[in-house]
């Protein structure tokens, strides 16, 4: 098993899920290994992402989180979604749709 210099942790909640990060430097390099935690009980979920090894703790650490950030998707609140609601108001108005026969 390869010797680490450092090993530091992390606990985070991103989008209300728990994140645990671990830091690693072998040598002047940095690498994260993060696990992502969802679902409670015999529905628990984790997966896990690895980034690097990068020249910097702090690219590593964004680049795990960019990676898990994509692992939960691209949510968009109400207010930017592309989703027209029946009866909702928006700036741009909808094309006409001719009804079908």
């Amino acid at each position: 098993m390869e010797q680490h210099d450092s090993r530091e942790m992390q606990d985070i909640k991103i989008a209300g899920l728990d994140v645990h990060l671990v830091y690693l430097r072998s040598r002047n390099e940095w690498t994260v290994v993060g696990t992502v935690a969802s679902g409670t009980g015999d529905n628990k979920n984790k997966e896990t992402i690895t980034s690097g090894p990068w020249s910097s703790r702090d690219i590593a650490e964004e680049k795990a989180l960019e990676q898990i950030t994509a692992l939960l998707g691209h949510n968009e609140d109400r207010s930017t979604s592309r989703v027209h609601n029946p009866g909702e108001q928006t700036d741009t108005p909808l094309p006409e749709q001719k009804p079908t026969v």
